[in-house]
């Protein structure tokens, strides 16, 4: 099976007939994203090539069939895409190419509070292997989805939310400023943004 940029060597080319909305028509190739999210992968992007770039975001990005192997698909690039942790987890085995392409084609853009939890989180000098980010990427994403779930019941008014969610936005002022960081975001900021 082809390495990560052995896929994005084979669709670097020809990924605006199948992939019009693709991530890599607005912020190029640098970076390794999700081609149906755009969620981007927290590794160093001060590699020196292009290859160690998407090679090191293994773990991440999972090398998720286009057509299941199982339904008559290869292992050759032209059936292969990264994928996310959580597109691939959800996405149904397709028993064509096409039917692939258009849940990849239908993906809803990544959240960006998600995207920023996890680039806190999992910074580039994070030296984890395959196994170990993936099972940390599914905890991440449950915690990710409690925290949604209370910040909406703080919205709503919910006393104990709001007392937790004042607790938590205090850990991470603390933590950014143990890191020479600034963590501007208040409780009032997260009532006002928009639901998951």
């Amino acid at each position: 099976m082809p390495t990560l940029y052995g896929i994005v060597q084979y669709w670097r080319g020809r990924y605006d007939e199948v992939f019009p909305n693709l991530k890599a028509a607005y912020i190029g190739w640098g970076e390794p994203f999700c081609f149906r999210c755009g969620w981007l992968a927290p590794v160093d992007d001060t590699q020196a090539t292009l290859a160690q770039i998407w090679n090191s975001a293994r773990g991440w990005l999972d090398r998720a069939h286009l057509q299941d192997l199982a339904l008559g698909g290869s292992n050759g690039s032209e059936n292969l895409v990264p994928l996310c942790r959580q597109c691939h987890d959800i996405m149904d085995p397709c028993d064509s190419r096409a039917e692939a392409i258009a849940y990849v084609n239908d993906g809803v853009p990544v959240d960006s509070w998600w995207q920023m939890h996890t680039d806190a989180i999992f910074n580039s000098e994070a030296n984890l292997d395959v196994p170990h980010k993936t099972k940390i990427m599914r905890d991440v994403y449950t915690r990710w989805v409690e925290q949604m779930r209370m910040i909406e019941a703080a919205k709503r008014g919910n006393p104990q939310a709001v007392k937790r969610l004042e607790k938590l936005l205090e850990w991470a002022r603390r933590t950014a400023e143990r890191e020479g960081r600034h963590f501007p975001v208040t409780i009032d900021d997260l009532r006002g943004s928009h639901p998951v």
